[in-house]
């Protein structure tokens, strides 16, 4: 390794330390956008990013975070207009005093939730919904441990594989860069997504099956529910009509970012008018900081690339490859899960993805490593706390109420669960692999 691969991996691991301490330097908290700006600045002012490069990424991401800032201001109009709020009432009207079935439809509602709007949204909105919901059901007999399995529940499903592109903002990024649309990507993960739905929630129930309790409070007077209903009818419609854009791309043409736009245009003329008028604290409420942080990180990761560290991780891919597809989809998978659990998924699907594009391999080979890094991407950060940004969220807002999950716990649960999930999503990506091979044209 280099002078300039030394400094480079060094400004990575600089960048990654403290968007997960967030040191307190005199009285300023350093938090994770403060952390990947500074690593973008050193990685400009040392030289290793070219201004060139800059340009690369601003050009590169500038869609991406177009579509971003657009679902997260649709999920937080729909926030407003109560639909979260009216998902959580349903459920527990739905699971009516059954325990397991209560934790069956949290982990099925958070994981279409996480699909629509993005895990990070699944869990900074579904997190302290379902900590009101437990707390309004909790039965006398109810302990910490009954109410722990609901939490894990919301973590999970925001940390699934995205079915769709939209589902994970490291899906946005990396799609863009292999010009992927939205229907292909779906073509391809919807399979692989179910199967570690299927297995995310098997392990939780078998792990907290004696934790979950067989019954729980409920009345069908739960809650009333708040909002307008003609805003929640119009926002459901504008909602229905986005999804619609999204899987009809082919046919019209309209890429998923202009979609968005239109949706998140459209959402915030209607609650301009039928809403409370103020469409400022929803930009305000647009998490601005994670956009930070995806554009200085990839910035950082670039500079692997111009030092040549992203060629060695593509060495590996190729030396994967050649040992056939089967090791090049579960050994890509793997490297992605555990440098994601380690450093945080954002940085390693960047790094991933420009290793796997300076390949320029056959075009079926290089979405079977596409795939298999978001698989890993998508589903590693379960194994460590510091794997994502919604794992970090979900910390946050459990402590910000009392509740202190502990990280041996978390571990304990997240590798077995998640190696688990990553094998039975690679087993459906590969017969997926083996049917284009055979039926598709070369």
């Amino acid at each position: 390794m280099g002078v300039t691969g030394v400094a480079a991996f060094s400004i990575l691991a600089l960048t990654v330390s403290l968007s997960l301490a967030r040191p307190r330097i005199r009285g300023l908290r350093v938090e994770h956008a403060i952390a990947a700006g500074l690593g973008a600045f050193l990685s400009l002012a040392l030289g290793i990013v070219p201004l060139d490069l800059v340009a690369l990424a601003i050009r590169l991401l500038f869609f991406p975070i177009l579509t971003i800032v657009s679902l997260m201001v649709i999920t937080l109009i729909a926030e407003k207009a109560g639909l979260f709020e009216l998902l959580s009432r349903s459920i527990a009207m739905a699971a009516r005093g059954n325990g397991r079935r209560l934790f069956a439809y949290v982990f099925g509602c958070g994981a279409v939730t996480g699909m629509v709007f993005t895990n990070d949204a699944a869990v900074l909105i579904f997190t302290p919904l379902v900590f009101q919901l437990v707390e309004q059901v909790q039965g006398d007999s109810w302990t910490l441990r009954n109410k722990v399995p609901y939490y894990f529940a919301v973590l999970y499903v925001a940390n699934l594989v995205g079915a769709l592109v939209i589902s994970n903002p490291i899906n946005i990024v990396v799609s863009s860069i292999f010009h992927i649309s939205f229907v292909e990507y779906a073509k391809w993960m919807l399979l692989p997504a179910a199967a570690s739905v299927l297995v995310s929630f098997a392990g939780l129930s078998l792990v907290f099956r004696k934790d979950i309790p067989a019954s729980f409070e409920w009345s069908p007077a739960l809650k009333p529910q708040t909002g307008s209903r003609r805003l929640l009818g119009l926002c459901a419609l504008v909602l229905s009509a986005t999804l619609v854009g999204f899987f009809t791309e082919s046919l019209t043409g309209i890429p998923t970012w202009l979609v968005a736009f239109g949706g998140a245009v459209i959402l915030l003329g209607i609650y301009a008018t039928a809403g409370d008028g103020k469409v400022g604290p929803i930009l305000g409420g647009v998490s601005w900081d994670v956009l930070a942080f995806v554009v200085g990180i990839f910035v950082v990761v670039l500079g692997l690339r111009h030092a040549g560290m992203t060629h060695q991780v593509g060495l590996i891919l190729s030396r994967l490859a050649s040992a056939g597809i089967w090791s090049l989809t579960l050994g890509t998978s793997l490297i992605a899960a555990v440098f994601s659990s380690i450093m945080n998924n954002h940085p390693t699907a960047d790094m991933m993805g420009w290793a796997i594009r300076d390949l320029s391999g056959p075009a079926l080979q290089t979405k079977a490593m596409v795939f298999s890094a978001l698989i890993g991407g998508d589903l590693g950060p379960k194994m460590l706390p510091i794997g994502s940004l919604a794992a970090l969220i979900w910390f946050r807002l459990l402590r910000d109420r009392g509740v202190q999950v502990p990280y041996s716990l978390y571990i304990k649960i997240g590798i077995p669960v998640t190696l688990l999930a990553i094998l039975a999503s690679v087993l459906t990506l590969n017969a997926e692999l083996a049917l284009a091979a055979r039926f598709l044209p070369h």
